[in-house]
This record gives structure tokens, C-alpha cells and sequence, in this order.
């Protein structure tokens, strides 16, 4: 099977930018994904997030890939749950980075995806706003939010198809979670100095 990034302008053109059996996204077959998209305690949503939007990617292949057992990508999985070798296999980066970017169940870990708008500006989602000893922003200041501005609808803390199929976006009525109101550029760029600190004293307390 061979996925298509189609020109708009041109839709006589077509250029292959992936292609799949039915075990496994190698790296090694073109899809797109750097490590100079990652920034200091993204989650593992927000890197699924970029892989899914960059590569044009159905949430339901993306879910497929997460887990070393056969599961219903409708349904999800906790982050927790994903196979962390097959996924650091998948994205091309460390396992640590990928350990590093699940917010593992705490008592204080919120069962609901929390957000900061201008964060997701930036093409941003920390697993730190995962928990509830934050309420707010480290880097912007700003209250963590957890429903949608449009519908007023939480997401659970799950990745599943729908969630992966609105990358950034409310997944319930596909609102851009972001304070621009539209999607984060295609573009990811490093997060300001300061941005960097703020997120970093926060992590370590």
C-alpha cells in the first residue's frame, strides 16, 4: 500500500511519501519525522501528534503501530500501555526520549488531555500539563485547560484514532485548541531560551 502527498495546485502530481506493510511503519521507507521537532518533556501525544500531521496519517495506522498485541484503535490505550521500543523504532529516536514523553498514572495525573492554547501555537503539548499540581502554564503563565472553547468537551487521556486523527484540535468537533485559532505551522521551531527554562524548573520541582 503506498500513501500520496497530493499538490493542491497540481493534483495531477502525486509523490509517494510512505509506504506500508501490515507490520510495521520503517523508518527507512520516507515518512517524516526529526528530532529537531521535539522539545524538552513533550508527550508522547504531542510527538504523535506531529508524526500523524506531518506524514498525513490515519489515526487508526498510527494506533496500529503503538503496541507489540493486536488492539481496537477506536478504543485506545493509556499511554503507559504503548510498547516503548516499537514506537522509539517507528518515530527514530531514543527509548528514553519516548519513556520520557509518557505521564505515567499518579494521583494527581488528570484522566482528561489538558492543553495550554498558545503552547499548541507552538506546535506544543508537555506531559507536565498532564498533572494537576500544575494549573498552569509554566512557560506562559496561563490557566491548563481540559475542554474545548467550541463545544465545551473533554477528551480523556487516551490515544486512540480520533484524537490522532485532529492533531492539535478539539477530537469531539475539530476546533484548533490553539489561542490563534487555527492550526500550528508545519514548521516546528525550538522553544525560546526562556520558554526552555521555565518548562525545565517545573519538571525537576
Amino acid at each position: 500500500m503506498t500513501l500520496h502527498r497530493r499538490d493542491e495546485r497540481a493534483s495531477a502530481v502525486t509523490l509517494p511519501i510512505l509506504t506500508l506493510d501490515e507490520h510495521a511503519l520503517d523508518p527507512r521507507l520516507g515518512y517524516v519525522f526529526q528530532r529537531t521537532w521535539l522539545q524538552p518533556y513533550e508527550s508522547l501525544v504531542g510527538m504523535l501528534w506531529k508524526f500523524a500531521h506531518m506524514n498525513r496519517l490515519p489515526g487508526h495506522l498510527v494506533m496500529s503501530q503503538l503496541c507489540s498485541h493486536p488492539i481496537d484503535p477506536y478504543e485506545g490505550a493509556v499511554p503507559a500501555s504503548i510498547d516503548v521500543a516499537r514506537v522509539a523504532r517507528m518515530l527514530g529516536i531514543s527509548r528514553r526520549i519516548v519513556r520520557e514523553g509518557i505521564c505515567h498514572a499518579t494521583n494527581d495525573t488528570s484522566p482528561f488531555l489538558r492543553f495550554c492554547p498558545s503552547c499548541i501555537s507552538a506546535a506544543y503539548h508537555s506531559r507536565l500539563f498532564q498533572l494537576e499540581r500544575h494549573a498552569r502554564c509554566p512557560i506562559h503563565g496561563d490557566a491548563l485547560r481540559d475542554v474545548c472553547r467550541r463545544c465545551g468537551r473533554s477528551s480523556a487521556f487516551r490515544l486512540d484514532s480520533q484524537l490522532l486523527d485532529a492533531p492539535f484540535r478539539c477530537k469531539h468537533c475539530r476546533r484548533c485548541y490553539s489561542s490563534l485559532g487555527y492550526a500550528p505551522p508545519t514548521v516546528y521551531r525550538c522553544l525560546a531560551p526562556k520558554a526552555r527554562a521555565a518548562v525545565t524548573r517545573a519538571a525537576i520541582g
